[in-house]
């Protein structure tokens, strides 16, 4: 789910020069469950500073970022959006959030955090993270259990699952969103990494744009997209879906399930045909 604009690009910084958090608005929003893909698509374009999901029993929560001089968000009629101040030094905070992860045997951590040395190094901006959330360790899991080949990350957001697919030595790699600043963060990512070299980035839409050759496909984005997906011609045999909840039923089109990960409510699963 693509770096947003974070307000952090307004900080002044430099020898002498005083760091300033620039004064945000925390807006909670509840939605119903079965309205969260929907949800997703329209808070992310209010709030491009930022999204972070909290589930709320029956519900979803959704907490999204805007600066204190920002007018409220316009969001259809069944979203209930409360607006908090954020405390000064959220930033401190925000990166406290943040901690090294485990996929599989790799792990990951944000560039402020030193160990494990050897970690894949994920700069995760204001709404992507480092991983930790089920959808991207669910896939990462499935992706690095694959033989190398050619890939493609349809959905790639921060490029996790890419470095990760370089990582364990699958080439040539191709990370695809629809979303700028999803591929600006990807191209950051893989050159902090050391592999601007083995994938490319392209921006489109994976449902209607054309796609190379592959022998993998990975595809971390919505329930619908992936119905969607799944009926297109010309992909590889194998394809490893992700952003399913549990209780989400699909229709896989010909495809067959072979193996699946169910962490915090999120499934993922690779399919073959």
């Amino acid at each position: 789910m693509p770096t947003r604009p974070s307000r952090a690009s307004s900080i002044v910084s430099g020898v002498g020069l005083a760091v300033v958090d620039p004064p945000l608005t925390r807006w909670q929003v509840e939605v119903p469950a079965e309205r969260a893909e929907e949800a997703i698509a329209v808070l992310l374009e209010a709030f491009p500073g930022g999204l972070e999901e909290v589930a709320r029993g029956g519900g979803i929560g959704y907490a999204g970022f805007r600066g204190v001089d920002e007018p409220a968000p316009e969001l259809p009629d069944w979203m209930v959006a409360t607006p908090e101040p954020v405390p000064d030094g959220w930033r401190d905070a925000w990166r406290q959030f943040h901690h090294p992860v485990q996929i599989g045997d790799v792990w990951v951590r944000p560039p402020w955090i030193a160990e494990p040395a050897d970690a894949v190094i994920l700069e995760p901006g204001h709404a992507f993270g480092t991983g930790a959330h089920g959808t991207t360790r669910g896939a990462g899991m499935l992706l690095l259990d694959e033989p190398p080949g050619r890939l493609l990350d349809l959905g790639c957001g921060s490029g996790l699952l890419s470095i990760l697919g370089a990582y364990r030595g699958h080439g040539p790699i191709l990370a695809m969103d629809i979303d700028q600043h999803a591929i600006d963060s990807t191209r950051e990512n893989a050159e902090v990494n050391g592999f601007q070299d083995q994938i490319e980035t392209r921006l489109g839409d994976v449902i209607v744009e054309p796609l190379p050759e592959s022998d993998l496909v990975v595809a971390n984005i919505e329930r619908k997209l992936i119905e969607m997906l799944l009926q297109r011609e010309g992909l590889p045999n194998r394809i490893i879906v992700s952003g399913l909840r549990i209780e989400d039923t699909v229709d896989h089109h010909g495809w067959t399930l072979v193996t699946q990960h169910v962490l915090d409510g999120w499934r993922s699963a690779l399919l073959v045909r």
